[in-house]
Order: structure tokens, then C-alpha cells, then sequence
């Protein structure tokens, strides 16, 4: 551990113990050194001490976890509305509870997307020389036929490197959301920046409700790849909790009255919607522009 040293300046007061930083060997009190930022912990200790630090540490990461999850949940708006009014120990960091959650969502999307096309693959059904005719006509119209081979071989690319295409366009997408959540947030501002002044509170929201959005994916996502041979699709009306959620959120977060939540949420969403398909469009280009 770092050096101590007691100190006692006045007599009959009570010891005060100053740290020695071993980094930069300033005195201090308290757990971290002032002007390095160094924590006291010595890490040169027995092996079962340094397991109980990190079960101790793993156990503080569950509770905020599931802590934040609950809110997220059970009380929507909380969460933003709390860290507004600087009540933010109690919860994991939300870019941080973010990126758990979409690890998981895009990994599960990734994986349904092979499995759908192994089972398209396996699956009789025409050919392209049933879509293309042979004599180079498709819905009775005359097509050149560099167009057809072009088609033929842009077709059998993708079905052969299919993997490559889609790992590739899920992590463009992944990357488009860290642009679009604060997009999304900035719609929220202008349209409620009279009930929440600063942006923080908005874009808190904008990150849970993306979060909240991708459990619910990943529960419909669950269900279908442990029932792949299920005739109903039952857990797609968990959809419907998402327009609840924002304008549940958005009425304790900035409390203006039902008319204007429902009326601004739904400019809000339609705004973003657009946004999304364009985007959706250019990384859609961007996966397989190199085939043209």
C-alpha cells in the first residue's frame, strides 16, 4: 500500500493520515492522489485479496446493471431525469449500457441473418435463369445480355461471401447509430428544449430509448432462433411497448401536457425515421459498391 503518515498538527485533535503517492509522490488524504489521480490500491498483494477486488468490483457492475435496467424498464424517463438533477451513482453509465446492449443485438442480428439465408440456400425454389430467361428477357422486355452476366456474377458473389457482406453492413450500422443517437437527441432539444433547457437530459433519453429498443429486438430475436419452426410470430407485438415507452418517458421527463407529448413525439419519430431510411440506404452503397 502507499506510505501513511500520521499527523496531528494541534494537540487533541483528532490523527490525520496523509498518503504518500507512489506515482508522484505527493501527500494527500483520501483514496486518490489529487494531483495524478492514482488510486492508494496496491495491487502487490496476495492473489486472493486481488479476487476479492474484482468480485467486489464485478458484483458493484451487476447491481448498477440491473439497477439501470430496471428503471429503464419499469420507469421511463427516470433515468435522464436523474441524471439531470445529478443523481448519477446509482446507475451504469448509459453509453456504457448502451454499447453492452447493442454488442448483443447486432451479434444476434448477425447470426439470424446467416441462418436465414443457410435455410433460403437449402430451400428449392427458381433459379436466376428462371428470373433472367436464357435468351436475355425478364417481363417480356428485351435486357442486354452484359447486363444479365453482370446480374449473374454480382448474385453469385454475394451468395459466396455473404458473410463477409453482412458482418460488414451490421458494423457500418453500428457505427451509424453513435452519429444518428445524437441526431436523434438534437430533434428532442428543438422540440422540448422549453421543458429541458440542456442538451445532456435529451440525449440521456435519446440513448435509453435506443437501449430499450434493442432489448425488445433482441427478446423478439431470442424466441425466433430457439423456435425457428414456429408458425406464429406472437412476440412482435412487444413492439408496440416502444411508442408507450417514449411517450410515457418523454411526459416524466419533461412534463408538459399529453396533447404536446403525443403531437412532438410523433414529428420526432417521423423526422427520424427518414433520417434512419436514408441512412439505411447509404450503408446499404457503401457494403456493396465495390460489386458495381
Amino acid at each position: 500500500m502507499s506510505e501513511q503518515k500520521n499527523e496531528s498538527p494541534v494537540p487533541g485533535e483528532p490523527t490525520i493520515s496523509l498518503v504518500t503517492c507512489k506515482n508522484c509522490e505527493t501527500e494527500f488524504t483520501g483514496h486518490y492522489c489529487n494531483n495524478c489521480g492514482q488510486s492508494v490500491k496496491d495491487f502487490d498483494r496476495p492473489f486472493k485479496v486481488l479476487i476479492f477486488d474484482v468480485v467486489g468490483t464485478m458484483w458493484a457492475f451487476d447491481t448498477r446493471l440491473f439497477k439501470t435496467l430496471k428503471a429503464i424498464f419499469f420507469k421511463p424517463g427516470q433515468v435522464p431525469l436523474d441524471y439531470v438533477h445529478g443523481k448519477r451513482a446509482r446507475y451504469m453509465p448509459p453509453f456504457r449500457l448502451y454499447i453492452f446492449i447493442s454488442f448483443f443485438f447486432f451479434m444476434l442480428m448477425n447470426i439470424t441473418f446467416k441462418s436465414s439465408f443457410k435455410e433460403a440456400e437449402n430451400q428449392e425454389g427458381p433459379g436466376i435463369e428462371n428470373v433472367i430467361s436464357i435468351n436475355g428477357s425478364a417481363n417480356g422486355k428485351e435486357i442486354d445480355q452484359e447486363d444479365v452476366k453482370k446480374a449473374e456474377d454480382i448474385i453469385t458473389k454475394v451468395k459466396i461471401e455473404k458473410q463477409y457482406y453482412i458482418s460488414r453492413f451490421f458494423s457500418l450500422m453500428s457505427w451509424s447509430l453513435f452519429i444518428l443517437m445524437p441526431l436523434f437527441a438534437t430533434f428532442l432539444w428543438i422540440m422540448f428544449r422549453k421543458y429541458q433547457r440542456y442538451f445532456l437530459g435529451h440525449f440521456i433519453f435519446a440513448i435509453n430509448l435506443h437501449s430499450f429498443l434493442f432489448i425488445l429486438f433482441i427478446i423478439i430475436l431470442t424466441v425466433n432462433l430457439i423456435f425457428p419452426g414456429k408458425s406464429s410470430a406472437y412476440e412482435a407485438w412487444l413492439l408496440i411497448l416502444y411508442p408507450v415507452y417514449i411517450v410515457s418517458g418523454s411526459r416524466k421527463l419533461y412534463g408538459a401536457r399529453w396533447k404536446t407529448i403525443f403531437m412532438r413525439t410523433f414529428f420526432v419519430q417521423f423526422i427520424y425515421l427518414i433520417v434512419l431510411t436514408i441512412a439505411i440506404c447509404i450503408l446499404f452503397y457503401l457494403t456493396f459498391r465495390e460489386l458495381f
